[in-house]
């Protein structure tokens, strides 16, 4: 079975769907959406795959709820909590019984933003994170919803920053984010990752993670990320625009797969057909008739893979998990007591014990998930890391002193082993995790990505459409290498880098819409981590410069920009520029690698990705535009006003070069995620400054 971007409910194809928020809950998943300003309540649906949706009802409605802005939920305290912004003037908080309500009316107006997330830690705590000016706000959320003791999260889009989500997997906290404006083209996905859900985000390197200003579907925000149906793949659902005559048509979601690799994520857009999530190898929403009754035990019927994900809801003190039976030489026993946790572990029949304080009350009920991989296991209870457990293979699972059983499901897949079996969305990256096992693989110190040594890879894709592509390899390479790549030649040189690893431009390929991206090493060493895949798609040309006599003059009233319609993977160009007047604060050069522009509402300043090249005041500059600017390098140098100057660019494969009349003046590199992207000018609003003719912008 297939599903193809966007999605709506069946019951309500043509309702609103922004803000989408989905929470699984005992195999189910729940789907929660703004409301619009017509609407006094909000509407709940519900999924078993994430594809097919059912209206359930109204979760909650009272005239206050118009206008509710991105209501969430979480199970916490035993109870359902609600969370929303009412037309976006502070926070009410909501609790239920049930996942799909009806929810009533906890506290009055808590204020603090918009876009409020629930995240539950390990303590078994509830928190609070929300929209800021400066990035997203932690709070405390006590079980009667008081908020306390807010900090203030790393995660700023250089300007409003919204829609935050929190999740675990495998030793991360992931956090995505959004911003700046929804109705803005670059409205935007981010995402930064943490040992600590409280603090120490850094920024994915694949950042923005989803962002599209073409044409079509675009302003992609405000999203959640969810666990899906296999117990091993995440999945990110966030909403789009679609531009018509008359403005927007209502919001729709898009349901993608999140590609996770240590502190890579990323993830392709697809509005094509894909297949739906794959699903666990065994589920049941009645394990006691699906398990099998063996002296006052149940076991499953078959056993584990070698590596499994398990996951079971159930309530009852005192109610034991046999991971193993007794035949196995490595087995353990988990018994979730009365404020304990109890872990006896066989191992070659020898027998050890540990105790460790258990918060969650298991007279309620409680999800309980061992992530079971090659080298290491865990215990997670409603999401939350707890322990560490011995590892098992080929091991049946059973049940002891157990009160009431919910959905239990088995699944082949643990530590990211799915990502073997889906092909990758294009234009995306292929990181080294979609062909090896993370326990065939390494990880590397300096950023905490895999990594691999290159000998032949093949990597399985799925796209939209056929075409041109061109591809980056992220990589460390010996002096000189050769790669054949689905059968062409390709020669590199190593960049001189104080970064060991560089984005080396591999060429343009035709590609169809499956297939398979074969690289080979030939000759010379190579260490990658992943390729970036980017597509051949001609940019929106921008000019708000005015043309007389030849020359190009800037808007004085705002910033000017400049960009060429023409996508490639490496650059050459140069312009002669005059500064009529000199001010220090005026800045003002060429732009290479441009793409994602976006010129329309509020956002960040320097709305585009890419690089700068030229000056700022009594510099000469390299920065980096990505929705804001940051310094790569810079050097004194003197302009005088009145004078014509030749400012000339290269960059390939991460090495700057850039040239006034000829003479170099900086070579520096960068370690980035490299794209095809276009070349431009830009000025600063009041710099003073004529460009030479725009035929003299070399491109190569």
């Amino acid at each position: 079975m297939t599903y193809k971007n966007p999605l709506v409910a069946k019951k309500h194809p043509h309702a609103h769907y922004g803000d989408p928020f989905v929470f699984r809950y005992q195999g189910l998943y729940y789907l929660f959406v703004s409301t619009p300003r017509h609407e006094s309540h909000i509407r709940c649906y519900k999924s078993r795959d994430l594809v097919n949706w059912d209206y359930v009802g109204k979760a909650a409605e009272e005239p206050l709820l118009t206008a509710a802005y991105a209501p969430e939920i979480i199970y916490a305290y035993n109870k359902f909590y609600l969370v929303t912004s009412p037309d976006g003037n502070g926070h009410y908080i909501y609790t239920s019984l049930k996942p799909e309500g009806p929810y009533t009316r906890l506290t009055t107006n808590l204020g603090s933003m918009i876009d409020g997330s629930f995240f539950v830690g390990s303590d078994a705590k509830l928190h609070l994170l929300r929209a800021d000016h400066h990035g997203i706000a932690l709070l405390d959320v006590s079980e009667e919803g008081k908020l306390t003791n807010r900090r203030n999260l790393d995660t700023y889009l250089n300007a409003w920053t919204e829609g935050p989500g929190l999740f675990y997997k495998d030793g991360y906290y992931y956090l995505t984010y959004c911003g700046n404006n929804l109705i803005s083209k670059g409205y935007r996905i981010a995402c930064a990752v943490s040992k600590r859900f409280d603090r120490d985000f850094k920024a994915s390197p694949s950042n923005p993670l989803i962002i599209s200003t073409m044409a079509g579907y675009t302003a992609f925000g405000h999203n959640s990320n969810v666990l899906g149906p296999d117990l091993d793949s995440w999945y990110s659902v966030y909403h789009v625009h679609e531009a018509i005559d008359t403005g927007f048509k209502p919001r729709r979601f898009f349901v993608d797969r999140l590609n996770i690799a240590g502190r890579l994520v990323h993830l392709g857009i697809s509005d094509f057909e894909l297949n739906v999530p794959k699903r666990p190898a065994f589920e049941t929403f009645d394990p006691l008739k699906d398990f099998l009754l063996v002296d006052g035990l149940l076991f499953s019927k078959t056993e584990t893979d070698t590596r499994f994900t398990f996951e079971t809801s159930f309530c009852g003190v005192n109610t034991s998990l046999l991971i193993g039976t007794e035949d196995s030489d490595v087995r353990y026993v988990v018994n979730f007591g009365a404020h304990e946790l109890i872990i006896t572990e066989t191992t070659n029949n020898l027998v050890s014990t540990r105790r460790l304080a258990l918060p969650f009350d298991f007279s309620y009920d409680h999800t309980v998930r061992i992530v079971n991989c090659d080298t290491c296991a865990e215990l997670l209870i409603d999401n939350a890391p707890i322990t560490s457990l011995p590892v098992v293979r080929n091991v049946k699972i059973g049940f002891k002193n157990y009160g009431t059983l919910k959905y239990t499901a088995l699944s082949k897949y643990a530590g990211g082993s799915s990502n073997l079996d889906y092909p990758t969305v294009i234009p995306g990256i292929l990181d080294v995790t979609m062909i090896k096992r993370v326990s065939d693989l390494t990880l590397c110190p300096l950023d905490e990505i895999y990594e691999k040594r290159l000998k032949e890879d093949k990597y399985t894709y799925i796209a939209g459409e056929k075409g041109k592509y061109g591809l980056f390899i992220y990589a460390k390479i010996s002096d000189e290498v050769t790669l054949a790549i689905n059968n062409k030649i390709v020669t590199l040189t190593k960049t001189a880098s104080e970064y060991d690893y560089t984005s080396y431009y591999l060429g343009d390929y035709e590609l169809d819409t499956k297939g398979t991206i074969v690289i080979k090493l030939i000759a010379g060493e190579v260490i990658y981590k992943f390729i970036n895949v980017s597509k051949y798609v001609p940019l929106a040309i921008q000019n708000n410069f005015s043309h007389h006599k030849h020359q190009l003059a800037p808007n004085l009233e705002t910033d000017s920009y400049y960009l060429d319609k023409e996508m490639m993977g490496s650059f050459d160009a140069s312009v002669t520029f005059k500064l009529e007047a000199l001010n220090p604060y005026d800045v003002f050069g060429i732009i290479l690698n441009s793409h994602q522009y976006s010129n329309k509402y509020f956002q960040a300043r320097y709305p585009l990705l890419g690089y700068l090249v030229g000056f700022e005041g009594p510099l000469l500059i390299v920065d980096r535009f990505n929705y804001g600017k940051e310094r790569i390098y810079d050097r004194p140098f003197e302009i005088n006003a009145g004078v014509i100057y030749t400012l000339r660019a290269t960059f390939n494969n991460g090495l700057f070069n850039v040239y006034v009349n000829d003479t170099l003046y900086i070579s520096t590199t960068v370690s980035d995620v490299a794209a095809l992207g276009g070349i431009g000018l830009y000025t600063s609003l009041g710099t003073n400054v004529k460009f030479g003719p725009l035929h003299n912008l070399k491109k190569t």
